[in-house]
């Protein structure tokens, strides 16, 4: 009796190392099938080859939700990304704000009560930004006010601005509001809790209209008609100003780049034509839009230099036609541009803007090859199970029967 039950239970444990072996040689295969695949077809959406160290990569563009005219974007003069990846694009002539998923697809339209100077509506959403909880915060630069909307479009508050509200930043506790010469500071809330400037071409005055962020208790300002970036503290003290020097007025142009005093002194040849808006990216570094030389400048934050430069003129896919508002989602390591002339959004990456330890999660989510994570994991599974087969043959002396 004693023999007849070591023989099965021999036989039982030989058929599982041979169950093993087996799963591993299938998985084997199916994993080697698999790269084949992968090596002969690109998905859908995922970049044909690698991005090249110093281009900017195109990923799509979003023009409206259908095809007639009153359906696409006109003129969009500022974008932001919501926490879920919701691409936000003012169209303000239409006093209405589109609403794309991350894919592109269209969501809906933003425009309670547009086109009116009461509660929850307005004329010309001239400018948005998005806070951590997805709050909406948009600068009617007509109706002088800052409109939040929860991230289901529904009305929250509002409050006046004794300025022409051109341009909003949002931080964790702070929303900041730009007219030409002037910068308010306020909680979330709508309560002021200071103001600064004057407009003028000086260093520490300001004329600007759109470009403003904060970081760190500083507030960094695009000033496209001084041509040059500006960092102030909440009390308008000035952190740094580049170029530093008194600027020129002069009418912009493609080829009228400024005067030597326009520029950076960091990235050969660069100088600011038009700085429109400037956003943070994952890496700390500031990124800025120009639109005059339609182009993305890489800034170092601590000294405001130029460190590398991306974009061309053009209206093909990946070139920029004015383009006036840059915002970062830092989920997907990429910046969404309102390409204001071409009448659409842009969705572009640019090298290094991705925090190092959260680009390398991303990349391997983002993989074609994370597709091989599960099939691998089975094969481990079956290679663990393979070897406690074998180690549990081993102890009864299965592979050493018969040996004298």
């Amino acid at each position: 009796m004693a023999a007849e039950m070591s023989s099965e239970g021999t036989q039982i444990s030989r058929a599982r190392v041979v169950l093993a072996v087996a799963i591993i040689l299938l998985l084997a295969l199916l994993v080697a099938l698999v790269v084949v695949f992968m090596n002969l077809i690109k998905p859908a959406g995922l970049p044909q080859g690698e991005q090249a160290a110093d281009k900017l990569r195109w990923e799509r563009s979003m023009y409206g939700f259908g095809p007639s005219p009153d359906e696409q974007l006109l003129l969009p003069s500022s974008v932001a990304i919501a926490p879920n990846g919701d691409v936000y694009a003012t169209d303000p002539m239409r006093a209405r704000v589109m609403v794309f998923r991350p894919d592109g697809t269209f969501r809906r339209l933003l425009h309670t009560g547009a086109g009116g100077t009461g509660k929850g509506q307005f004329i010309r959403p001239e400018a948005i930004d998005i806070d951590r909880e997805g709050d909406v915060y948009i600068a009617d630069s007509w109706a002088n006010k800052i409109i939040v909307f929860d991230a289901a479009g529904r009305y929250v508050r509002e409050w006046p601005v004794d300025v022409q509200a051109r341009g909003v930043g949002v931080t964790d506790d702070r929303v900041y509001v730009l007219d030409v010469g002037k910068v308010l500071v306020f909680d979330k809330q709508g309560n002021r809790l200071s103001a600064f400037g004057e407009r003028g071409p000086a260093p520490g005055q300001i004329d600007a209209y759109q470009g403003i962020t904060g970081r760190d208790g500083f507030i960094y300002v695009a000033e496209p008609f001084n041509k040059r970036i500006s960092v102030f503290t909440e009390k308008g003290d000035i952190e740094w100003v580049v170029p530093s020097g008194r600027a020129k007025r002069s009418g912009p142009s493609r080829e009228a780049t400024g005067t030597d005093s326009s520029a950076s002194d960091a990235v050969p040849g660069h100088r600011w034509d038009l700085p429109q808006d400037l956003v943070f990216d994952a890496a700390g570094r500031l990124i800025v839009v120009d639109a005059f030389r339609f182009e993305i400048a890489v800034v170092d934050p601590k000294t405001g230099k130029a460190q590398a430069v991306f974009g061309e003129f053009g209206r093909n896919e990946g070139q920029f036609y004015y383009p006036t508002s840059i915002d970062y989602d830092p989920a997907r390591d990429w910046f969404a541009v309102a390409d204001t002339n071409n009448n659409r959004i842009q969705i572009v990456r640019i090298p290094g803007s991705a925090n190092p330890g959260a680009a390398a999660l991303w990349r391997a989510s983002s993989s074609p090859y994370r597709y091989l994570a599960v099939p691998f994991m089975l094969m481990l599974l079956a290679i663990a199970l393979g070897l406690w087969s074998v180690r549990g043959g081993l102890r009864r002396g299965i592979f050493t029967e018969g040996v004298a």
